[in-house]
């Protein structure tokens, strides 16, 4: 049995993700260039789905970073995922 995640048991957060790190997952995640990608590209334009930014999220929480769908939702830009993750 696990135990449950609290504040003294949960991973600390490594370095937040920069920009170009958010870029190129999202383009390896949806199979475009991350040049096609600009800091205020609606996301969901070049084909970013909720089960996209699901995987995206596992992947920055198992890194420690506390961040929801919700929150990715909000504002789909590599813009607006970088403060919000910084």
């Amino acid at each position: 049995m696990s135990r449950p995640v609290t504040a003294a048991t949960a991973p600390a957060a490594t370095a937040p993700p920069t920009t170009d790190e958010i870029r190129d997952a999202v383009a390896q995640t949806v199979g475009v260039s991350a040049e096609a990608i600009a800091d205020d590209t609606n996301l969901v334009a070049v084909g970013l789905k909720s089960l996209h930014m699901m995987q995206l999220i596992n992947g920055w929480r198992r890194a420690g970073h506390r961040v929801s769908l919700k929150d990715l939702a909000t504002d789909p830009t590599v813009g607006a995922w970088s403060r919000l993750l910084s």
